[in-house]
């Protein structure tokens, strides 16, 4: 136990070239009196898994919604949401987010940005995820009827989680349902006073003048017989896409290779600072090393 104490008043003082946070000292100290003290009675070595502090919990758009612990984890998205589009009074929903809990999980969704998933059942790693990036709309029937989240975490091999949010009348609005109907297809139900006029969320009015005389032509010859069913729907969906209520596959694809190119960005930083930790750790482990060597030449002596 003398050896031990010396041990520790060693490595407590010792002048290194990059110190260790003081918890990280005691945690060393505290490993070589293990080792010391028993590899010596003949006592078999053990593995440690020294787990610092549970992880943290908590996501939100723009900011944490909990601060139960010092280090919030961040979701990183696939994609860049996209430019807000539809009916203009629905901005007032850019910005903010709303939270629905089931037996589970806690699920945000944030209007024109994401929508997350967090379990909140378990107390170790809890599964958090992104379930879709905000991409465009649904149109059936001239009415815009649901926001499309694209591009959420992997699920699978080669395969992405996404949510449709459909929108319907409510006193006040509110996240009300998450379901999964088909595996990483996810369904919510948002309701708010912003759809509740019966023109709230008709497409034509939101269409410039040049769109609308498109349609109005395209709807024309439909009904005269020039266009079948499938190709008057194939015709409208060109005039969405140039609304910018759908997205083209192009501009998909360039949300997702921008986000792209500063994810690696990041990665590459954040693995540069490891190995640069990891340097200096290996530096602090060869002085600790001597120490202990010169430790054991003493004992002998004694």
């Amino acid at each position: 136990m003398l050896d031990c104490a010396l041990t520790q008043l060693r490595l407590g003082h010792a002048p290194l070239r990059s110190p260790a946070p003081p918890g990280e000292k005691m945690i060393v100290a505290t490993v070589l009196c293990l080792i010391l003290g028993f590899t010596g009675a003949g006592s078999e070595m053990v593995a440690l898994r020294v787990i610092n502090e549970l992880p943290s919990a908590g996501y939100i758009y723009g900011s944490p919604q909990k601060s139960d612990t010092k280090h919030e984890e961040k979701l990183h998205l696939r994609m860049k949401p996209a430019k807000f589009s539809g009916p203009e009074h629905l901005q007032e929903l850019s910005g903010k987010c709303f939270k629905y809990r089931d037996q589970k999980y806690e699920y945000v969704l944030c209007p024109f940005h994401n929508i997350t998933q967090e379990d909140i059942q378990a107390y170790y790693e809890p599964y958090k995820g992104v379930l879709g990036v905000w991409s465009d709309w649904t149109i059936d029937n001239n009415k815009f009827v649901a926001m499309n989240m694209i591009e959420g975490s992997r699920c699978g091999e080669g395969t992405h989680r996404s949510t449709k949010v459909t929108l319907s009348c409510g006193a006040y609005s509110e996240l009300i349902e998450v379901t999964e109907p088909e595996k990483c297809r996810y369904l919510a139900k948002f309701k708010t006073p912003l759809v509740c006029g019966i023109n709230a969320m008709v497409v034509y009015p939101r269409l410039p003048e040049s769109l609308q005389r498109q349609w109005d032509e395209v709807e024309q010859n439909w009904q005269d017989g020039y266009l079948t069913e499938k190709g008057f729907e194939k015709q409208l969906m060109t005039i969405f896409v140039e609304a910018g209520f759908y997205l083209s596959s192009d501009i998909k694809k360039s949300l997702l290779h921008n986000v792209t190119g500063k994810t690696d960005e990041n990665c590459k930083a954040a693995l540069d600072a490891a190995l640069s930790r990891v340097s200096e750790l290996e530096d602090e482990l060869r002085l600790k090393e001597d120490i202990i060597k010169e430790l054991e030449e003493n004992k002998k002596r004694v």
